[in-house]
């Protein structure tokens, strides 16, 4: 006799389909816990470039790296454009030419869309024999970028790879005191761009507008459209350290409504200047500094995505913005837009660099936080880490720094505040030898705000820019408190 597994199909049909999932690479267990039973892992980036804007691949090129690699969800978030023009044309230019911009686009609403060097046509024309090309006057080929709409039927696959509408909101804002900084946020699920950025062009930059006054402005923008079009939106802010620490936690604390942003990127070429405080300033730390005080405050607490940022597919720079470095593990009901920005919201995913976790379950009950951990080649250690109720709000140091690649040039000098040392305490370590998988569990005390999980594991990563965690590949879980 054939049980039912409650899932509409019998336990050896469940059990099949439960090998053949974990078996796809870089995914988790089933989840087998709570109220998630019918909920699997899926794994995903929302942070990728095409030769829409400024990255170095066809858009076919850059969603087969991650399809055929496993990756079930992408986003292609080319800088403040949705690529719904049918009508978007690269011309093809000999290998050793200037990478110059072709005429036509002068008078678009965009900054990129350079034309595409001899090489990389060859080999997407020969690997994607379909493409649209045509002569120029010039006689120059010219081939056509393909539409959302055309990749999504192409490339979508139900059960196994969804392509998700993205777009990166790119923005600067100058000071009268001459400081610079670079604002970048995407936003997923909702297939236009802003009008505030249609209107106002690409590269317009900001004068004085207050950093807090701006995401907010944006992320309140992004929810009117998303309900125009009856989508369920996420809004993340990213990289926030990167040019060059161009927005503090004292930003984000005062905008509850951006819930999301980069806790690990494709990475920063910059160098930390010399000085810097003990904490580093790295996105752990500045993670912890907003929720302390947003936990504080009662309002939502901010969750970590890790992305790849991808421009580079060719191994153009070995070192940053490269595919496969990070990812997001999110444990949805499906594999469609909703229910991934569903489990978003509610803090089930996990943000990934070179290392995953079988499972995560929060008991809100008992405030206990548990992680589950497969057998590694190599030693992997779980930090626990709160920040306590009693933290001091008013800053223990200030300190002025530039980077060190331009330590003459105020636009990038900033004023960094360092707080108290009670704000992102590792409360409990727990070390796993190799070979070994574990399940391992804290319980907030009466005095911790939040708790939320760092799984590390020695090994060089993929990318190796800078701003990364050194020589560690790392998982993060998102923060949670009692209720």
């Amino acid at each position: 006799m054939q049980m039912d597994s409650g899932l509409g199909m019998t336990r050896r049909e469940f059990l099949r389909a439960s090998a053949a999932f974990a078996a796809l690479p870089g995914l988790g267990a089933l989840a087998g816990t709570g109220g998630a039973r019918r909920r699997r892992w899926w794994k995903g980036n929302l942070h990728a470039h095409t030769f829409w804007s400024d990255g170095k691949a066809f858009p076919e090129e850059a969603i087969e790296w991650y399809r055929s690699r496993g990756w079930n969800f992408l986003g292609l978030s080319d800088h403040n454009v949705f690529q719904d023009d049918p009508d978007r044309w690269v011309g093809v230019i000999g290998d050793d030419e200037k990478d110059a911009k072709p005429e036509w686009a002068a008078s678009r609403p965009h900054r990129y869309c350079y034309n595409v060097r001899r090489r990389y046509f060859d080999e997407y024309a020969k690997a994607f024999p379909s493409a649209v090309t045509r002569v120029a006057a010039d006689g120059r080929i010219e081939a056509r970028l393909s539409t959302f709409g055309e990749l999504s039927a192409r490339f979508n696959e139900p059960g196994r790879f969804l392509l998700v509408p993205d777009v990166e909101a790119t923005r600067s804002v100058e000071y009268a005191d001459g400081r610079y900084h670079q604002l970048h946020m995407n936003y997923v699920n909702v297939p236009e761009l802003l009008p505030s950025f249609a209107a106002q062009g690409f590269r317009r930059t900001l004068k004085d507008k207050p950093l807090p006054e701006f995401l907010a402005e944006h992320a309140r923008e992004t929810a009117e459209l998303a309900r125009k079009h009856g989508c369920k939106p996420l809004f993340i802010l990213n990289h926030p350290v990167w040019t060059w620490y161009d927005v503090g936690p004292e930003v984000l604390i005062d905008v509850p409504e951006v819930r999301f942003f980069e806790v690990c990127n494709g990475g920063s070429p910059y160098a930390p200047a010399d000085g810097l405080p003990a904490d580093g300033l790295d996105t752990d730390r500045f993670w912890d500094v907003v929720n302390a005080f947003r936990a504080r405050r009662g309002q939502p607490l901010v969750y970590g995505v890790g992305t790849d940022d991808t421009h580079n597919y060719r191994g153009e720079k070995v070192n940053m913005c490269i595919p496969g470095n990070a990812w997001s593990l999110v444990r949805a009901e499906s594999l469609d837009a909703d229910s991934l920005m569903d489990a978003m919201e509610r803090g089930d995913f996990v943000a990934c660099e070179g290392l995953d976790v079988e499972d995560v379950v929060f008991d809100r009950s008992a405030g206990r936080l548990e992680v589950a951990v497969g057998p590694g080649n190599a030693p992997r250690t779980v930090r626990f880490i709160v920040s306590k109720r009693d933290f001091a709000e008013t800053p223990v140091g200030r300190m002025t720094v530039r980077p060190a690649r331009h330590s003459d040039v105020m636009r990038y000098q900033r004023d960094i505040r360092i707080y108290d040392a009670k704000i992102g305490v590792a409360a409990k370590t727990v070390e796993i030898p190799a070979g070994e998988a574990a399940r391992v569990s804290y319980e907030l005390a009466d005095d911790d705000l939040y708790v939320r999980a760092r799984v590390e594991e020695k090994g060089a990563t993929v990318s190796t820019a800078h701003l990364h965690p050194k020589g560690l590949r790392c998982a993060w879980t998102q923060p949670y408190r009692a209720s």
